[in-house]
């Protein structure tokens, strides 16, 4: 599932292709991937226009005219495509196989295949029709995303949902701390991926967080001394802006609305790399479950 990077990422690309363009039309072949689902979404969302496109915890916000929203949540398999008026298209999210003319790297560790299955494709769960020609595709293979049209108020509600941002002016070590105690009985790291408390970290930066901080994934967050609070606390927003100036990282469920794939793969140093030297001592990266989470360690950096 993309992080907070990651969508980050897909949100400033994406604002550049559909901000100030007018929904003309929208199509859903797949109610289940949309709220309310019924026809009523297709009639609340037709005519508005894209006021901009923004982000809260891993959730991608377009904000519409008559202060309406759409809130987008990519899910395991999520994928938004933009194709302007000439066909031509960029996609960002999972990569599922694209025609030609979409630029797109897929990967396929398995076979390399690449399968041209046209737009919409069997995937395709919305399409919202703009009246420049351009056309903006949800799709969805396991079909876990959503798309959720809202007011005023129920856009407050979902957004509090979530808790503090790692990039915004509210992330100060105070609040920081006051969260991390919150839990003391629970380890670190699903302290850190808990979107309740923290918003957009996944188990990509929180594996790079702790091992940053020194600290271990299975560490009780209530044994954690204030020195090392203070060192995650300049770790998680240090790695996170890094992995946003290299637009995220590409394994193989995730590109950029580029069509192209993030760097930031080349930068962990340890998510990924189970078995390879550490990048801090002679030992070697380990891997455990943590939570149901593969979890990437280095047993002799970590205390």
């Amino acid at each position: 599932m993309p992080e907070l990077p990651e969508v980050q990422t897909i949100v400033s690309e994406l604002d550049k292709k559909i901000k100030n363009k007018t929904i003309k039309s929208v199509e859903v072949f797949k109610f289940k991937s949309v709220r309310p689902m019924n026809t009523k979404f297709v009639q609340s969302v037709k005519g508005r226009k894209v006021l901009g496109v923004a982000r809260r915890a891993k959730m991608i916000i377009i904000n519409l005219s008559g202060k309406k929203y759409l809130l987008i949540h990519l899910k395991m398999t999520g994928q938004l495509v933009f194709t302007d008026k000439k066909g031509k298209g960029v996609s960002g999210g999972h990569p599922i196989p694209m025609p030609k003319g979409i630029r797109q790297i897929v990967a396929y560790p398995m076979s390399g295949e690449i399968k041209d299955l046209g737009l919409p494709s069997k995937f395709t769960r919305v399409i919202f029709d703009f009246t420049d020609g351009s056309k903006l595709f949800f799709n969805d293979i396991r079909r876990f995303g959503w798309i959720k049209f809202v007011d005023e108020k129920l856009y407050r509600e979902e957004t509090a949902k979530y808790g503090l941002e790692p990039l915004s002016k509210d992330f100060t070590f105070k609040n920081f701390i006051v969260v991390i105690n919150r839990y003391p009985n629970r380890k670190i790291k699903q302290v850190l991926m808990d979107q309740t408390l923290f918003a957009g970290i996944g188990n990509i930066y929180a594996d790079e967080a702790c091992f940053a901080a020194r600290i271990m994934p299975t560490r009780p967050a209530g044994k954690l001394t204030d020195k090392e609070i203070h060192s995650l606390y300049l770790a998680i927003p240090k790695i996170l802006k890094l992995a946003i100036k290299h637009k995220g990282t590409s394994a193989d469920t995730y590109v950029r609305t580029s069509g192209e794939q993030g760097s930031m793969l080349k930068y962990l140093k340890v998510y990924g790399r189970e078995g390879m030297s550490c990048l801090g001592c002679p030992g070697k990266v380990h891997k455990m479950k943590l939570a149901g989470r593969g979890t990437h360690f280095c047993p002799s950096c970590q205390r």
